[in-house]
């Protein structure tokens, strides 16, 4: 498989503008899908974030297997890594996001007591890989809808200062990739939960791999969801097969309509109808 490469202009823009803000700027918000959490980080941030305080942000918790976010806890109170399990399209984050802030920033907030100084607002700059959920994660804080969002990647094409409430000030940045994939499996764990765009990677290789990987960890969703037995002997097509069948995905000559079947089993995955699934665990 070629090198897979997405870095828009405004990626490398905004890169080059997180840099410059970070001066200002009291603590970083991570955002990363809880399905994926180490590959829907952008690790070159953290040569730009370095010591800046910071908080992993693990939306979309609604979605993941609680079993497998509970192992990713234990692994980053491991490694003291400060964090937050939120789903952002309801509104029970603003208290837990806000009273992580200040225990992160409790030096921040002591500091301006004891100087005897107007409580500040904290302002913090929200990063995350595209459609991770960074534009509802802080309509969510901000309870208005101040921020475009989308189900898609690269929604957010500018920087912008939002108040937040609690006295927060939440900076929003555009999704930043890195330039290149570093492993195939990576890419198509980002493109299995839709992170990166559908046509970067063809949509066959992706949903036999997505397939492959329940077939080994979840062997049953497919099955409940779609009505079928698989059997060992069955190859990732001749389920695609199964599934176009069963949701009516032919075309007229009644063959496979795969265009149809890819999309309506992404989505099924994507949106949780199989289920809650995470696609990678710590070990």
């Amino acid at each position: 498989m070629k090198q897979i490469q997405w870095y828009p202009g405004h990626m490398a823009k905004a890169r080059r503008l997180i840099e410059e803000k970070l001066k200002i700027i009291d603590v970083v918000f991570e955002i990363v899908d809880a399905r994926i959490p180490e590959s829907s980080r952008n690790k070159a941030m953290d040569n730009i974030i370095k010591n800046k305080a910071r908080i992993l942000i693990l939306n979309k918790s609604d979605l993941a297997d609680k079993e497998i976010t509970n192992k990713w806890l234990d692994y980053y109170d491991k490694q003291e890594i400060d964090y937050v399990v939120c789903n952002s399209l309801n509104d029970k984050n603003i208290d837990r996001v806000y009273n992580k802030t200040i225990s992160v920033l409790n030096h921040l907030h002591q500091n301006d007591i004891d100087k005897g100084k107007t409580k500040r607002k904290f302002k913090a700059m929200v990063i995350g890989v595209p459609n991770v959920g960074k534009s509802q994660f802080i309509n969510n804080l901000s309870e208005k809808n101040k921020v475009k969002t989308g189900n898609i990647p690269g929604i957010t094409k500018s920087q912008s200062f939002i108040k937040a409430k609690k006295d927060l000030l939440l900076f929003d940045n555009p999704g930043v990739l890195w330039p290149k994939f570093e492993t195939k499996e990576q890419a198509f764990k980002l493109a299995v939960v839709g992170t990166i765009k559908d046509e970067l990677l063809p949509l066959d290789e992706v949903c036999i791999f997505a397939i492959k990987y329940l077939r080994s960890h979840y062997p049953k969703v497919i099955e409940n969801r779609y009505n079928f037995t698989i059997n060992k002997d069955m190859h990732e097509i001749d389920i695609l097969d199964k599934i176009g069948i069963k949701r009516g995905a032919l075309m007229a000559g009644k063959e496979i309509d795969y265009d149809r079947v890819f999309n309506l089993f992404l989505y099924d995955l994507r949106n949780g109808v199989l289920g809650e699934l995470s696609f990678e665990r710590p070990e």
